[in-house]
């Protein structure tokens, strides 16, 4: 064998070497971008699920207060009002940004829970936020269980 043939060789096995090492580059990347989506999805489902969770605590305990024609301790209403509102401007913030994280469906259920609507008495709006806020968060998390499956 001559120095021509062994430096053809060598090249060969090196053009090889850059190659599947390349490959193997690209495989590599394009898991962790897909794993990184994932995981972003993942918090992004779990925060509104959160989120909606409270809203159905919120109108639940005014909604079973105004049934029941009890008053509420300044305490418990503060601590409500609270919630509310970390609550509330979670999922606005998802249903503005609902189209890049999640999927059809979940975007329409949050704009439908956020829009405004107008009622008569405190009693109507509680009826229908309850309403909805419950419809919202069945339809999230059915819908997290087949948008967060692994490929």
């Amino acid at each position: 064998m001559n120095y021509v043939e062994i430096a053809i060789d060598i090249l060969r096995l090196a053009g090889v070497g850059l190659v599947a090492g390349l490959f193997a580059s690209y495989l590599a990347n394009r898991d962790h971008r897909h794993r990184k989506w994932w995981e972003r999805r993942v918090v992004a489902y779990q925060g509104v699920i959160e989120a909606l969770s409270n809203l159905v605590y919120y109108y639940e305990t005014h909604y079973h207060a105004e049934i029941t024609r009890q008053e509420m301790t300044d305490r418990l209403r503060d601590q409500l009002n609270e919630i509310w509102l970390g609550a509330f401007h979670k999922v606005r913030v998802a249903a503005d940004t609902g189209a890049f994280l999640y999927s059809e469906q979940v975007n329409n259920a949050l704009r439908a829970f956020v829009e405004e609507g107008e009622f008569q008495t405190f009693f109507e709006l509680l009826d229908d936020r309850l309403s909805k806020a419950k419809t919202c968060l069945d339809v999230v998390v059915s819908c997290s269980k087949s948008d967060l499956k692994l490929k």
